[in-house]
């Protein structure tokens, strides 16, 4: 077994030059495009020669791309190169400047040497021209090279392969370093979790530029050299069901998402038609709380389609570790527990795979019993070092010492529990958002509402998790200088548009009054304390609109 990811897909086109590694679904609908394991070598090769002329070995690379093979390409030519890629989210076409500050402050925090860019996404580098910063690339360039003028680069398992930027555009980014021999730990952990099948296929939907999608959909296929079908999330948000129409296509084994995307599947099963899922073993669930009211849903919405009991399982997760921290396998108990120590049915995030140390701890640094919330701990192999350049925030997050454990475990600012060697994940300690496998600072958001319009008050919201009927929901709780009815309606639906279009994020509004927004004495807002403020009724609601309304809402469909 290769103990590299350049290792993996030089065996790969070796061994399968003719199987088709990565297939995606173009326009979402029929225009499928694929690359076999033999041509994604060559066309990373010419990449990697490309980037070569620019970057040494262990430099760094950012990635803006829109989903497509180019990205995946791109990829794997970083890793040819031995340069470590850094993915970030493209830019917002019809306002791109938020999108461009906060790809220059990940680059100057990597020392970046290169911008590498598609063809839809390369245009930015003009817009972007007046600012210091390194240079923007077309991999459309690469073509004119030979892939048999690639010297090879000696990549080995300690080399950097990727830096995992948390997502935020405010405050300073954090790159979670994570080296080729964290990428191989993982994905032996992601094999034990779908149990270790001979043969099958992937599907995903899932961002391309996070943990959940680069290292669970787009790198484990090539780990068991199965294809994996992949199509853009702006496709799936415009039309949930070819989700299902593509696992049916292609007969898929594996696929996944968030509890949202279930939900919004079963939203729509009565438009379903000639799906046929009994190919599905795996429909992993997880990046955000497990609804288990979504879990049973989904599986009797679509148990005429073929889907088996059973096939739903959860599973947690971070970039810290790579990916994968514990998961529920096939043939495990129930996903459910009715334990008294919980509060109702919770879904189980399942067991530790080998070599992966979890412990539940109190306030006070101790492990806590059996059945006792506390914050999740973790230590394995594929623990990042930490973040890049900066060893303050490392050690806060991956310092901790356990008594009669020693050193070196995340702090993951998760609440759970462990039932039976179980894990249940019960809620978070911090004010970041998890929004469909992405950490979302509500900073963010907030800004975003904010800039909508002038009667939306500076400073004058904020965005919380609220428990729904479905699961957690991102709220957002924003002052309003207005109380005309129809106003404040159309003000709801256009937050709720921008922060889809912007950060693809669903949301309910809750709008009210001046001044109700909970404050310290010196104006920082407290996010908790509006929130409960809220549940107390304490707060006079203007407008309440729920993120369901989106679906009336005109959201841009993307390039094709």
């Amino acid at each position: 077994m290769a103990d590299t990811v350049a290792g993996l897909l030089r065996v790969a086109a070796e061994r399968d030059p003719d199987a088709v590694g990565y297939g995606f679904l173009a326009d979402g609908e029929t225009d499928l495009r694929t690359l076999t394991w033999g041509e994604l070598e060559r066309a990373a090769a010419r990449v990697a020669a490309l980037v070569g002329r620019v970057v040494a070995p262990g430099g760094r690379v950012l990635l803006v791309f829109e989903a497509g093979l180019d990205f995946v390409t791109a990829f794997f030519g970083c890793q040819l190169a031995g340069v470590a890629a850094v993915p970030v989210y493209p830019p917002a076409p019809a306002r791109p400047a938020p999108g461009l500050a906060n790809l220059h402050r990940v680059a100057a925090d990597c020392g970046a040497e290169l911008i590498l860019a598609g063809p839809a996404t390369v245009g930015f580098g003009a817009v972007d021209a007046p600012a210091p910063g390194p240079p923007w690339l077309s991999i459309a360039a690469a073509t004119a090279e030979d892939p048999d003028d690639l010297t090879a680069t000696d990549v080995r398992p300690h080399d950097l392969a990727l830096l995992q930027y948390t997502s935020g555009s405010t405050g300073i980014p954090k790159g979670v370093v994570l080296r080729h021999a964290h990428l191989l730990a993982n994905l032996e952990s992601l094999d034990w979790f779908v149990c270790r099948p001979a043969t099958g296929t992937v599907v995903s939907w899932l961002p391309m530029y996070h943990d959940m999608g680069l290292i669970g959909t787009l790198l484990y296929p090539l780990y068991r050299r199965m294809p994996a079908y992949l199509m853009s999330p702006l496709h799936f948000l415009h039309r949930p069901l070819r989700w299902l129409e593509l696992i049916t296509r292609v007969g898929a084994t594996i696929s996944g998402a968030p509890s949202f995307g279930y939900q919004v599947c079963v939203r729509r099963a009565a438009a379903a038609t000639g799906l046929d899922l009994s190919s599905w073993e795996v429909a992993f669930n997880g990046a955000e709380p497990i609804s288990a009211a979504v879990m049973s849903e989904f599986e009797r919405s679509f148990a005429p389609a073929g889907l088996r009991p059973g096939t739903l399982r959860g599973c947690y997760g971070m970039a810290e570790a790579t990916l994968l921290i514990s998961g529920d396998r096939r043939g495990d108990r129930p996903a459910t527990a009715a334990d008294e120590r919980l509060d109702g049915g919770r879904v189980t995030s399942g067991g530790f795979p080998p070599g992966h140390d979890v412990h539940i701890v109190g306030p006070d640094g101790q492990p806590v019993p059996d059945g006792t919330p506390g914050e999740v701990w973790f230590r394995g192999p594929s623990l990042s070092d930490g973040y890049w350049g900066q060893p303050e925030a490392t050690a806060a997050a991956f310092g901790a010492t356990l008594a009669g454990h020693g050193g070196g475990f995340l702090r993951t600012g998760d609440q759970g529990v462990v039932i039976d060697g179980r894990l249940f994940v019960t809620g978070r300690l911090t004010d970041l958002l998890v929004v469909r496998g992405r950490n979302v600072h509500p900073h963010d958001l907030e800004r975003t509402v904010q800039d909508v319009d002038k009667r939306l008050r500076a400073s004058g919201g904020v965005a919380v998790a609220l428990d729904g009927p479905d699961g957690e929901r991102v709220t957002v709780i924003q002052e309003a200088a207005t109380l005309d009815p129809a106003t404040l309606r159309r003000l709801a639906l256009a937050v709720q548009s921008a922060l889809l279009t912007h950060h693809q994020v669903p949301a309910d509004v809750v709008l009210v009054p001046p001044r109700s927004i909970r404050k310290t004495s010196s104006g920082k807002l407290r996010r908790s304390a509006t929130r409960d403020a809220l549940l107390a009724g304490e707060l006079e609601v203007l407008f309440r609109s729920n993120a369901d309304e989106t679906e009336a809402i005109d959201v841009p469909a993307p390039a094709r």
